[in-house]
């Protein structure tokens, strides 16, 4: 029978553990040096026990303390939340969109006719794009990159 802590360690709970990190931080217990360098020791960890051992020297992470009022309900609906670089894409679709239809209104307005509307076209095809995407959780396909960008951010901050 294999010890509970010596399983593999899955990237969801590498995130709990750096929310208790991230908590003790926001306590005063750890400096931003000591969390840096404990944040990188969880991502390097394979198993439960090693991720765990940045715990060892502290107490039980502090829990957000919820004020319920009488009558209202004890939890929220959880909304899902958009990814910042999704945010970064909605927002440049929304701005090429907006350019390309005050082009159309300008030249729509200045002879005197409203010509066909081929804004569709730029907005059309890239908003089903980010709209799929976006509900189906869907990322680039350059997880490669980015995943061996956060490797080096990773060494760099434990100085290897």
């Amino acid at each position: 029978m294999q010890n509970a802590d010596n399983i593999r360690i899955s990237d969801s709970e590498r995130e709990q553990v750096v929310g208790d990190l991230g908590r003790h931080l926001t306590a005063g217990r750890l400096t931003i040096g000591e969390f840096d360098q404990r944040v990188a020791q969880v991502y390097r960890s394979t198993t439960q026990q090693q991720a765990h051992q940045v715990l060892r020297d502290l107490p039980p992470a502090p829990q957000a303390v919820a004020t319920a009022r009488p009558g209202a309900p004890t939890t929220r609906p959880s909304r899902r939340r958009i990814p910042g670089h999704q945010r970064i894409e909605w927002l440049a679709w929304l701005a090429a969109g907006g350019i390309n239809i005050a082009i159309w209104g300008i030249v729509s307005l200045a002879t005197g006719v409203m010509i066909y509307p081929w804004p569709i076209w730029v907005i059309g095809p890239w908003g089903l794009v980010l709209l799929g995407r976006t509900l189906l959780g869907r990322e680039g396909g350059c997880s490669k990159i980015t995943d061996a960008l956060h490797d080096e951010r990773i060494r760099v901050v434990v100085g290897r």
